[in-house]
């Protein structure tokens, strides 16, 4: 398979998580307003979870098809997602911090979880960055990403449903 349709696939999965959240929010039992600190949160992790995976995907793209030496493009793209990522780990614990000070539900196993996988794919992206330059180390992050967004969809989708 080629490289550039798997990163349109990712963008692709990542368009439609994203779309798919304005069906919870328009149809869910929240639409009326009612929303709570924690579903808001599990909305904007969602959003950013699927855009950084569908912006990522489309920069490789960008840069694949660019005169950089495909190692070059995905040592780029491994430092700017680490980057991005350790700013995004920063704000979303004080996000999580705020939701909780709010009394608002928080799952605090998932977080670790979370976390614990996103510091090990950052210290990853920053070794491709420097050493390999392979697409295999951008791939796993990417997935990471939509893996997030979806279980934020999920456990969006099951608390907007509920009466």
């Amino acid at each position: 398979m080629d490289l550039s349709e798997i990163l349109i696939g990712i963008a692709e999965i990542a368009t439609a998580l994203a779309g798919f959240t304005g069906v919870v929010v328009v149809f869910g039992s929240r639409s009326h307003g009612s929303w709570e600190a924690g579903d808001r949160l599990r909305l904007a992790f969602l959003l950013e979870a699927s855009l950084t995976a569908g912006g990522f995907a489309l920069l490789a793209l960008v840069l694949l098809n660019s005169q950089l030496d495909q190692n070059i493009t995905w040592a780029i793209i491994s430092g700017l997602w680490a980057l991005f990522m350790c700013i995004s780990l920063y704000f979303s614990y004080d996000k999580i911090n705020q939701n909780q000070r709010l009394g608002s539900d928080t799952d605090r196993t998932a977080n670790w979880v979370v976390s614990i996988v996103f510091v090990a794919l950052i210290v990853i992206q920053c070794v491709n960055a420097l050493v390999w330059g392979e697409f295999a180390p951008v791939l796993a992050a990417l997935v990471a990403n939509l893996a997030g967004a979806a279980m934020q969809f999920a456990r969006l989708i099951r608390s907007a449903f509920q009466t």
